[in-house]
Formats: structure tokens, sequence, C-alpha cells
């Protein structure tokens, strides 16, 4: 049955707004609405609710254009989630999971632009989203913070986020190096040399290179003028030599930067809602031969995505060509000129903010105060849906504008879009796994579309200084769009883990593909207890943070999930993580150990089995060997305990390991949460260690 046009523009208007995807959102001509978010706000900065759709009027190029889609949208923050509100929650289980996760949450994307911050910028930003983290986000709101210069990155959901974000952002540095003031030139004016071929900017950056003696011209006699010429076209050609070089070096660097946010922007598009990225930079000039900005700016309206530009340089310092190190006067015909110096160097990230609805906090050292209005605009504004009257794929930018009929409002919208090209609106490129992974990967937020739950298990010792770790996340292929085929249910289950620690940025990535032939009796265990994937690694003390994202193959449909664990020091009496698991596994040697899982919540019946693993441990000088005691309690969230066992020795198996395994008999214990806690005693050495695993017994019935 067709669908009617209004209609199938109202649906693309749903899509374009955020909203999970199966597929990337396309811009072919006369198919899709354009999506303009609206801020509107009275004098005071304060937002203006209780619009309609007949308060705004919206123009493309100058051409009033029918809002076809509306829609209102105001979430005030809950406010800022402090120690207090912290230590009224529940002490949860030591997983993770997606399920649950989505809702109207706000998202914030800090692009740390550490190329074009110097160290003292880099200073100044920290302390401002420092300020942001603790006194303006609310609960649920999630955050990414990304470096430009290896693309390292943390997401995290606030408030239990916090301090880890705070770690990590300690890691980004400034990381500009100025030159000699003496031969310094600005980007802008090496651009304008290297490839506008500007004689005007030439003839200007040469007096300066004469006046701070850069370039250096032969002895003159006195009363000769200052400037005979005799070697002009010699001198200028010095100038354009040192234009490419600088220039060279700014577009590598601007195409890092404009990469980074691209790919920021694109992780954000399959979530409902307007979402915040903050360019936090020194600034870049606005180049139109770098396909960048078209590319940011296409994300941004694809996504929903509003850009600010953060100026960490604060309030404006004199120019470089000002300096007093100089010692030289400033030719007067170029004062106009320097004064504009740095307008003209942020021109670029400003114009990415303008385009994208967004605006630039400039010239200010109270830069946490631009942050609390760029949250208070997150949390109300209107979207409105209009299909351009203009269907040529001429990929021309198109200027929109918004106007709002209410007395003393002001609005802010996206300054407008670039229309697709001919090829592009012919046939519009599908997006890939890889790239459906990746964005998943970058997004801040946790996508739900396929279920995951996952948790990590510190093991023995596995190298020098370095811990084996067991990551394990599972599946729920419930949701997967099994193909029935010669009584198997097949599919495909992607995935992609990334591993990365929080001190220094270094990550491991594991891709793997499982394809999945299942007779009916295997589909209805994994349906069960859910499709199992373990990964070991060997990584070194320290907090770490674990991105898994899983696709279906079949339907497309992307999970992803973000899971923060610690790494405890090789050295020293420890316990290994408890595995806690209701299913047995046979090991090689013909043990029955229990098998490690993602789920910590059991039902109150059968028997809850543990294994934990001692290491570390000194040797009886006596007997020479370990004289170890371990016991175990099991504790209630109210304090009491349900039961207990007294310590007792530990007797080394044939290999030299020191464990135990536990049963814990589950039929009838009442529901609620609860912690099993581990207490380890090695008498030789005069020390004691502990392990502690909370997990959960669910009320009999319910479904895993």
């Amino acid at each position: 049955m067709a669908v009617p046009a209004r209609a199938a523009l109202l649906l693309s208007f749903l899509a374009s707004t955020g909203l999970p995807q199966e597929k990337p959102s396309t811009f072919p001509a006369g198919t899709e609405l354009v999506t303009v978010d609206a801020v509107v706000a009275d004098r005071a900065g304060d937002p203006v609710l209780g619009l309609t759709a007949a308060d705004f009027k919206v123009a493309e190029d100058g051409v009033p254009q029918e809002v076809l889609a509306f829609e209102a949208v105001h979430h005030p923050s809950e406010g800022p989630s402090g120690e207090a509100d912290a230590a009224a929650r529940p002490v949860s289980v030591r997983t993770a999971s997606n399920v649950g996760r989505a809702g109207s949450a706000r998202g914030f994307v800090f692009a740390f632009d550490e190329l074009h911050l110097d160290a003292s910028e880099a200073q100044r930003a920290r302390a401002a989203i420092a300020s942001f983290l603790g006194k303006t986000l609310g609960a649920r709101d999630h955050v990414t913070v990304v470096g430009t210069h290896a693309g390292a990155q943390w997401s995290a959901r606030m408030p239990e986020g916090r301090d880890a974000l705070l770690a990590a952002l300690e890691r980004l540095q400034g990381r500009r190096v100025g030159e000699r003031a003496q031969d310094a030139m600005t980007d802008f004016e090496a651009m304008r040399i290297d490839r506008d071929h500007d004689p005007i900017v030439t003839d200007r950056v040469l007096r300066r290179f004469v006046a701070n003696r850069t370039i250096v011209r032969e002895t003159r006699l006195r009363g000769d003028p200052p400037d005979r010429g005799e070697n002009l076209d010699g001198e200028r050609s010095q100038v354009r030599a040192r234009a490419a070089q600088v220039y060279m070096r700014s577009a590598a660097q601007n195409e890092t930067t404009l990469g980074i946010l691209e790919r920021s922007l694109a992780s954000l598009t399959t979530v409902r809602g307007r979402k915040s990225l903050i360019l936090v930079s020194g600034g870049f000039v606005q180049d139109p031969r770098l396909l960048g900005f078209r590319r940011a700016v296409t994300e941004a309206r694809r996504g929903n995505v509003a850009i600010y530009f953060l100026d960490a340089r604060g309030l404006g310092a004199a120019p470089s060509s000002l300096q007093a190190e100089l010692g030289a006067p400033l030719d007067f015909n170029d004062l106009g000129a320097t004064l504009q110096e740095g307008r003209e160097a942020s021109e670029g990230s400003e114009g990415l903010a303008a385009d994208t609805g967004g605006f630039s906090i400039r010239n200010t050292n109270d830069l946490a105060d631009g942050l609390r209005r760029i949250a208070r605009e997150s949390e109300s504004y209107y979207l409105l849906g209009y299909s351009p009257s203009n269907k040529r794929a001429d990929g021309r930018f198109r200027k929109i504008e918004v106007k709002v009929a209410r007395e003393a409002a002001m609005v802010r919208a996206r300054r407008g879009y670039f229309a697709p090209d001919r090829e592009r609106g012919k046939a519009p490129k599908p997006e890939s796994g890889d790239e459906a992974l990746q964005r998943a990967l970058d997004s801040p937020f946790d996508l739900p579309a396929v279920p995951l739950r996952a948790t990590a298990h510190a093991l023995e010792e596995a190298e020098a200084g370095q811990v084996s770790v067991l990551v394990t996340a599972e599946a729920d292929i419930r949701t997967l769009a099994f193909v029935e085929q010669g009584g198997q249910a097949r599919d495909t289950l992607e995935y992609l883990l990334v591993v990365a620690e929080r001190a220094s940025g270094e990550f491991h990535r594991f891709d793997q593909q499982f394809a999945m032939r299942f007779r009916p009796e295997t589909r209805a265990r994994f349906a069960q207890t859910w499709f199992p994937i373990t990964r070991e690694l060997k990584l070194r003390a320290g907090a770490y943070q674990a991105r898994m994202v899983a696709r279906d193959k079949n339907s497309g449909r992307v999970g992803s999930l973000t899971y923060d664990f610690e790494v405890p020091p090789a050295s020293g009496l420890r316990v290994s993580t408890p595995i806690l698991s209701d299913r047995l596994r046979e090991d090689p040697g013909g043990s029955r150990t229990p098998e490690p899982i993602a789920r910590r919540t059991f039902v109150p019946a059968g028997v809850l089995h543990c294994r934990f693993e001692v290491y570390g441990a000194g040797r009886d000088a006596a007997t020479g060997r370990p004289d170890v005691t371990a016991g175990f309690s099991v504790r209630r969230s109210d304090g009491r305990f349900l039961t207990a066992a007294s310590p007792t020795p530990l007797v080394p198996g044939p290999d030299g390991t020191l464990a135990r395994s536990l049963g814990l008999p589950l039929d009838g214990v009442p529901a609620g949460s609860y912690e099993l806690i581990v207490v380890v005693t090695d008498i030789a050495a005069g020390a004691a260690a502990e392990a502690r695993e909370p997990f959960v017994v669910e009320p009999a019935g319910e479904a895993r």
C-alpha cells in the first residue's frame, strides 16, 4: 500500500530527530524533511515555552517554507547529583547492561582539540569542564571526552562516572607549540599567501619579516631609503616558501580535528533529542578547500547536533605582531589587519557553531558560565521540519532563517545545510557493518537494540606487572533476526570490543564474527542464558573502560555497552575476582568448575557456584609451603548475614594453585541484594586480603 506523501515526510522527520534507526538517514531531495532545532529564549536567557508551529516562520534562501512537522521539547534537568545522592543509592552489582538505559537523557561530547591548544589554554579549559561536570550536569546525562591528538575517548553516565571523566580529562594536554615571534606567520596568512596568492598579505608579512630581521637586507649607507627594493622578488619567494610550510602543517592539523568532529557527530545520529558537541579549542581558520567543514555540518544536521565553540584563549591578548620582544615598530598600514588576527584564527570554529545552531564562547575567562548556557539550551527547544521547495541537488549551501512571532523573544537555529550533490543524490552509499560498529563505538550512549551485559574477572598474574583479565559479554539472541534454513536458525553476530586504559589512553581492539547455525534446542538454551563472548587480556594495574558493540547482520540492529572496571596490582597477597555462576562446565582435566557469566541476577532455586583463587602467598619457613586460610560470608543489603563459614586452610592443588570452590543453596532465599565476602589470611607472611562480589536474587517466577 502506498504511503501518502505527507505521512512519509512525517515519518522521515521522526527518523531525523534521532530515533534509533536501522540505517543512517540520507538526504535525497524531496523525500526527507530538513530538521531545524530552534532555541527560543527571552532577554534574560530563560527558555520561552508554550509555542506552537503557528508561532514560527521558516525561510530557505529567503523563500518561505511550510512547516510540516513540529515538536516542543522540554526536559528540565534534575540538577547536579552529588555525594549525598550517590550515598542514597543502593550498591549495584559489578556488571553493566544496556537494558533499560534508553531515555531522553542529554548527551554532551567534549571534543578537546589538543592540536589547537597550548598548555595554558588546555589548563583553563580543563578547569571549566571540571566545574561543568561537578555543578551543572544532572542524573542520567551522558558525557564523552575525546581528544584530537590520538582520538582517545572516555564516556560516562552521570553522576557515577564523574570521577572517571575528570581523570580522563587530565590526560588531555595542549600540544600546540608556539613559534619564534620573529618568523611567526599565522595560519590565516599562510593560507592567503600559499593558496590564494594574495599579494597584499604577502607584502604585509614581508614588511614584518624585514622589520624583525627575519629577512636581512644588504647593509645600506646612511641616508639611503629604508626599502630600495633591489631584491623584492627573492624576498617574496622566501615569504611564500615559509607560507607553504605553515599551511601544510595547519591543513593537516585542521583535517585531523575536523575528522574527529565528523566521527563524533556521526556517533550521535541514532539517539533521539538535541545533542551538544562542545569544541574546546584555540580556534582554527576557515579554509574552503577542506571538505571536513562540509562533512561536519552535514553530520550535525543528520544527528540534530548543535556545535558550540569554547574558545580557550580567554580574554584576547595582544596579537603576535605587537609583542614587545619583536623590538620593531609595526607599520601603521598593517595595524587594522593585525588587530583582526584573533578573529581570523578562529573563523572556522566559529563558523561551525553558527552553521549548526550553536554559539561561540569567546573573549571571556569565565568559560564555565558559557557551558552552563549550553546545558540550559539542551533542556528546552523546538523541532521544526519542512520539505525544501528547492529540489535541486547542486551541493550548495542553503541558508535557513527562523523567526518567531513572540515579543522580546530571541530565536537561534542552525544557519543552514549543504544540499546533496548530484552524484550522492542519485545513489546514497549504504552504510557498511564496520561503519555502523564504529559509529556505535564512538557514541556516548548505550544503544539497546541488541541487549548486552558484561563483567570482568581479574585472575592470575600473566607477565611481570600484568594481570590476566577475562572480559565476558553476553548478547540476548531473542532480538536477532534469524532466518530458518535446513532446520537451523541462521544469523551472524558482528562483535567489536575496545578496552582502553584511563591513565594512558592505550587501548586493545578485537573484531569478531559469530556465524550462528542453531538447532532448536541450542537456540532455546541461548535464549535463556544469552550468547556468551569471552576475551582474555593481559593488563597492568589501573582503571579501564570496555566498549562493546554487537550488530545483527540480518537486520542491521546495533547494541552497545560501556563497562568500567579496575585491574588490581599483580604484587602482594590478593584474591581473584570470585566467579559466581549457576552453571558448571567441564575443564580439560575432567573437573567441573563454575562457568564465567556476566549475569549477576539469580532465581531462588538450585545452587549458586563460586570459585576464587589466591595469589602472592608467602611460604612457611619450616615447611616451604604456603600457610593460608580462607573463610566467607554472604551478607544481605540490610546488614544481616545469610550464611557464613569460618576460615579453614587452603590446600595447594597439584600445580600449586591455591583455590576454593563453594556451593551456596538458593532454594527459598528471599529476593534482594546480597554480597559475597571472601577473607583470606596468609599466616606465614602475616598478611590478609579480601574480595567482594555483589549479586541479586530475583523474586520467584521472574524471567532472567
